[in-house]
């Protein structure tokens, strides 16, 4: 029976953990060299859109995904993005003095470099390039609640054996004076800002009057650096990373000419870019060489994804994907370093936030998958100009319910209709889960014409439907249970079934502003959790007595597993806000007096919710688990001091979006109707709790649910202000319920009654 009960434990860990087989395959063979090409600002667009012959060889049989190319900042640059590749984790920079990269014997300001960096550093480098602004480097990201070890990519290849050698030189300015722009080398520095070896001198620059800044690479020069640091010994491991720099170039042209100028200039730097990548694959073997195609940012106007493509040896045409996105067709640049230790069979280091590529074999013909990351960046880029005006659009509509409401329950002249107000309710509450139903059409293609249009007809219609059927049943709170259970159902069916709906959602995960493309977000948990509290108020007021409140806290106990599962929600925020949420909510419905030990039992149970699904985290192989069971693998391995640092990185966070969202104008708004409702001469509230008395429970953990949601998530007031609309919007339609309605109801329900 033991036995039994041991495999009966472990099927059901395998199921609610998505953990494979064992005979899952394992990656590819170690390669002896790998090739690193940086190809900046370069997107899955500019690959369809131009004829790059060589890189097209290249990626039909590569792993090809979209790259969110973020450091500490959703849009990096140059010094952040190779940082970032260094640390394998979240890295700031400092523009001024991140491209001084120089060889030991190049003058600066009167001294050799070599002297420059004694002085300041106080040690002598032992390498061929040194990068003088080192000091402040680490110093800027010391100040950063991400924990980055700048230089600890090169530094653990290093100890391994393998050599590594960095060549290109961005450098180029139309002012008077120097320029140096060589960040490429801040990749593969060493902890100590000593880059070992390769070629970033202006030897591989040429004059040219036509190129941007009247200089352009060398290509025989880069390639005779090349072969150098390539060699042909066989047995020796090396890394090479060559960076493509007149595109680096160009990118920061781009603010000094006009948009066709500077699309000619594009055009010019992508084709040398192929000619010299394919001079480059002459020298690789394809059966031996792991190559890694990677665009580590992008123009810092913009905000699209970028392109990377990653062929071991042997070739395996798919797309990549990695712990961190848990999503085929993405990687974010942590992920970048990891995936160079990986290709030669090296433990990643703890302190590396992201985790290695891994390919998703694919039979889609290249053309298929370029098609397809382009449209998943061009959705992304959607979801980013929906997302305020969609957010402006609820709360508007809310501030129009509130004030409404407020003149028509104090009986002024001219007041809304009740039953108008009540539909509006509705309607509002309906855009939450029909923005994510949107996302079943490729509403990017389809246009904004079409999502607005979407949005609009379809809340009307689910409004109208809804408050038609509460006149028709006389249960006055029918039809705000169907919306708030479409609200809940639309989150819970996603999430459940992978998450595809809350991707580039306007309420949902982009990949170019946000760093976790999976589970719950924090959107979507002011939805969830409020919904959830208020159904679970209308269940325990069903009439059933004691199985109603049983029935309403199995609803808040499946909630909670929806938001805490590895594979479903993942969020951890959730986990630590709901739990005491539901302990709360068993005492009010009970009609148990709130203690403080009421309190502690939350507390201890929010810690030992996420001890549980902490380890159903850490059942999962290493390479799916999220980032819950990742904090646990950093505690056991370095400590509490990365629990503090993601601490400080929320609390920052917080702060940061607390001041700036528009759903910030919520809270107020909502405080101001809760103060009419309770303390109004009708006494408002009072009336809604005589006929669901259950609701003042509902209404109570939704303000705990989203209070502790605000507090423990990095999104802050935002998930205060989702929360709170959708409490307002439904305490305003049951407060409207008892009032008379004088008015036919919103279009097309007096033909329906």
């Amino acid at each position: 029976m033991k036995t039994r009960a041991v495999a009966v434990l472990s099927a059901f860990l395998l199921v609610l953990t998505g953990a494979p087989s064992a005979m899952a395959q394992t990656g590819p063979p170690p390669a002896g060299r790998m090739l690193i090409v940086s190809v900046p600002g370069v997107t899955w667009a500019d690959f369809a859109s131009h004829d790059l012959p060589e890189l097209g060889t290249f990626f039909e049989g590569a792993a090809l995904a979209d790259l969110a190319p973020r450091g500490v900042s959703p849009r990096s640059g140059p010094g952040d993005a190779y940082l970032t590749i260094s640390a394998g984790t979240r890295s700031s920079t400092r523009p001024s003095v991140d491209g001084q990269v120089l060889a030991l014997n190049e003058q600066s300001s009167g001294s050799v470099a070599g002297e420059i960096f004694a002085r300041r550093t106080g040690s002598i480098a032992a390498g061929d390039f040194v990068a003088l602004g080192w000091p402040a480097l680490v110093r800027s990201n010391n100040a950063e609640p991400y924990d980055s070890v700048p230089g600890l990519l090169a530094e653990t290849l290093r100890a391994e054996g393998v050599a590594v050698s960095v060549i290109g030189n961005a450098d180029g300015t139309d002012s008077v004076g120097a320029s140096y722009k060589r960040q490429v080398g801040l990749a593969l520095s060493g902890t100590d800002g000593v880059v070992q070896g390769g070629a970033l001198r202006k030897e591989l620059l040429i004059d040219d009057p036509g190129a941007v800044f009247g200089v352009r690479l060398d290509h025989e020069m880069v390639l005779k650096r090349f072969d150098e640091a390539w060699g042909t010994d066989r047995s020796r491991s090396s890394v090479v990373l060559v960076e493509a720099s007149d595109l680096a170039r160009t990118l920061r042209y781009w603010p000094m000419v006009g948009n066709d100028r500077y699309a000619t200039l594009w055009a010019d730097a992508l084709s040398g870019t192929d000619e010299l990548f394919g001079r480059l694959m002459e020298r690789i073997d394809p059966d031996l060489d792991t190559v890694l195609v990677v665009a580590p940012y992008n123009r810092s106007e913009s905000r699209d994804l970028t392109a990377v493509a990653l062929r071991p040896p042997g070739g395996a045409g798919g797309y990549l994907e990695s712990a961190s996105t848990q999503r085929e067709g993405f990687l974010t640049l942590v992920d970048i370093g990891p995936t160079v230790l990986d290709g030669f069979n090296i433990d990643r280091p703890v302190a590396m936030e992201g985790r290695p590529a891994e390919i998703a074999d694919s039979p889609t013909s290249l053309a298929g998958r370029v098609d397809r990351l382009t449209s998943l960046n061009e959705a992304s880029r959607f979801r980013e100009r929906l997302l305020t005006p969609t957010t402006v659009a609820i709360v508007l509509l809310l501030a129009l319910v509130l004030a409404g409401t407020v003149v028509a329950i104090a009986g002024q002249k001219g007041s809304p209709w009740p039953r108008t107000l009540r539909f509006l309710a509705l309607v509002d509450l309906s855009i939450f889960p029909l923005s994510y139903l949107a996302r079943a059409f490729d509403v990017e293609d389809l246009g904004v014409g079409f999502y607005w249009g979407f949005l609009l007809v379809t809340a009307l219609a689910l409004g109208a439907a809804a408050e038609a059927l509460s006149v028709r049943s006389k249960r006055p709170q029918a039809g705000l249970v169907v919306v708030l259970s479409l609200v809940a159902g639309v989150l819970v069916f996603d999430v459940v079934t992978g998450s595809r709906l809350s991707l580039s959602a306007a309420f949902g995960y982009s990949p170019t502003g946000n760093s976790r493309l999976y589970g719950i977000s924090n959107y979507s948990y002011g939805q969830l959790a409020t919904a959830a509290c208020l159904l679970a108020a209308f269940l325990a007021a069903g009439g059933n007595g004691l199985r109603g409140r049983w029935a309403a806290i199995l609803l808040m106990v499946a909630t909670l597993v929806v938001l805490g599962v590895p594979v479903w929600g993942s969020d951890v925020g959730g986990i630590l806000a709901f739990t005491p949420t539901i302990l709360l909510f068993v005492a009010l419905v009970f009609r148990r007096k709130v203690r403080l030990r009421t309190f502690v039992s939350g507390a201890v149970a929010s810690v030992v919710a996420v001890v549980v699904f902490g380890l159903l985290d850490l059942a999962r192989p290493a390479q799916r688990r999220a980032h819950l069971g990742r904090l646990f693998e950093r505690v056991g391995d370095e400590g509490l001091g990365p629990l503090f640092s993601i601490m400080e990185r929320k609390l920052l966070a917080n702060l940061q979006v607390s001041v700036s969202s528009f759903w910030v104008a919520v809270i107020p708004l909502g405080v101001a109707f809760w103060i009419f409702l309770v303390y109004f001469p009708s006494r408002p509230l009072d009336r809604v709790v005589a006929t669901l008395p259950t609701v003042e429970a509902g209404a109570a953990t939704a303000l705990v649910a989203a209070l502790l949601g605000s507090l423990v998530n990095d999104s802050g007031a935002i998930v205060a202000g989702v929360a709170a609309t959708v409490l307002t919007a439904s305490l305003a339609y049951l407060a409207l319920s008892d009032q008379p309605a004088g008015d036919p109801g919103p279009p097309g329900e007096a033909a329906a009654g």
